[in-house]
């Protein structure tokens, strides 16, 4: 690994077996750039991605996001991670009998589902593959907003990209996702 500081930030690059140039910025180290390069890659050829205008504007937005995040006391995040184990076991519970439903409703059939610590995104889902990865910390919400991103995933195996055609296929099939979207992004979960 290699550390180099870029307009403020400290970027870490990292040669891995992977096949693209991964970023990431975790929301605990908002000033730290990860990324994970071929290990064909030279370090130089990584920090040239970075000045990429596209690039540029991602970590802008980034920041942006993180700034507006709400902040959480410490003793309640504290709280939180004792209750990561509970979070798992209703995820467990609440996912599969959602997804069940939701495939069914959408047309489409999802390959694998994992649950991971994820605190930058409530899910994600690889439409070429059909895997979707749901949060952890989503276990702390209704089923309402557990139910909203199992519906947002699996509507990108009809549609890839966050644009009309997939708003409209989330107001046709869970009109009250801007509701549950809203209550995620306050991290206020009435539990």
């Amino acid at each position: 690994m290699k550390t180099f500081i870029w307009h403020g930030y400290t970027v870490q690059v990292t040669r891995k077996k992977v096949k693209n140039t991964n970023l990431r910025i975790k929301p605990a180290e908002p000033d730290i750039i990860h990324i994970s390069i071929p290990y064909q890659m030279s370090y130089q050829a990584a920090l040239a991605i970075l000045e990429q205008p596209k690039m540029l504007k991602w970590v802008e937005n980034y920041r942006k996001k993180l700034e507006h995040l709400p902040e959480k006391p410490a003793v309640q995040e504290n709280e939180r991670i004792k209750n990561i184990p509970a979070y798992q076991e209703r995820l467990k519970e609440v996912l599969p009998p959602m997804f069940s439903k939701w495939e069914a409703a959408l047309g489409v059939r999802s390959n694998k589902i994992t649950i991971r610590d994820t605190r930058s995104q409530w899910g994600s889902c690889n439409p070429r593959t059909g895997n979707i990865s749901i949060s952890v910390w989503l276990g702390a919400f209704p089923d309402d907003c557990i139910e909203y991103v199992v519906v947002h995933e699996l509507a990108h195996m009809l549609e890839r990209g966050h644009n009309q055609r997939f708003y409209g296929i989330l107001d046709q099939y869970y009109p009250k996702w801007r509701q549950c979207r809203q209550q995620l992004n306050e991290g206020t979960d009435g539990l």
